[in-house]
């Protein structure tokens, strides 16, 4: 075969396709938040990992590593996207009594809702694992308290609550009330009927813990 001839044939021939190969997602930070959160509702803090993410999220690995070094950054990005989601009350319009039973009811449908179980295993791991967990710590276990306790101590300076009124004490009962209610009781309640008993219980909760520092409910 000639030189010509090769060039002739190099000509025709038709350029070489690629294939697809795996398609980029728009919504690869959504993906990953849903999946981080999801696995680690599942298997804690020992059995999550980036590649499993991807697998879980069916994005590419590469999307993953492109962004987060390393699981405890996503799942630490994870939790701030929750958390913008989860609204607090407005705290101006709502004397104490109803701030707080607010408070603690979106709290309760907070634990009660998808990501529930990751939220459970946060604070445990957080214990078991404080170093990992020591900025998801102070960014998420600290930010919703931190908001009640701001409101708690302006009930305290305009008259709501009896001075000497001990903030850590009422926020405790409280949070800590609302956490274990509904670990233990999910066990043994259907959804449903936490959902359908959640109003009353926390209205009995807050009134018990008013009358507790003095405040005639």
């Amino acid at each position: 075969m000639t030189q010509s001839e090769t060039h002739t044939i190099d000509e025709a021939s038709p350029p070489v396709r690629r294939g697809p190969g795996r398609p980029r997602h728009a919504d690869t930070e959504e993906r990953a938040f849903r999946a981080v959160l999801e696995l680690f509702g599942q298997k804690g803090w020992s059995g999550l990992s980036l590649d499993g993410v991807a697998t879980h999220a069916g994005i590419g690995k590469s999307s993953i590593y492109l962004r987060w070094k390393d699981k405890r950054d996503l799942l630490l990005d994870a939790i701030r996207h929750l958390e913008a989601q989860n609204v607090t009350p407005a705290g101006e319009d709502l004397d104490i009594r109803e701030y707080l039973n607010q408070h603690a009811c979106a709290r309760a449908e907070f634990f009660l809702g998808e990501y529930g179980p990751a939220m459970a295993h946060m604070f445990s791991a957080a214990v078991v694992n404080p170093e990992e967990f020591k900025e998801i710590r102070e960014e998420n276990i600290s930010r919703g308290v931190l908001a009640l306790a701001g409101r708690i101590e302006k009930a305290i300076a305009d008259g709501e609550l009896p001075p000497g009124t001990s903030v850590h004490h009422l926020l405790d009962a409280i949070e800590g009330a609302i956490f274990v209610h509904m670990l233990i009781s999910s066990s043994r309640s259907s959804r449903e009927e936490l959902e359908a008993g959640l109003k009353d219980y926390v209205r009995e909760l807050v009134d018990i813990q008013l009358r507790g520092v003095g405040v005639s409910v």
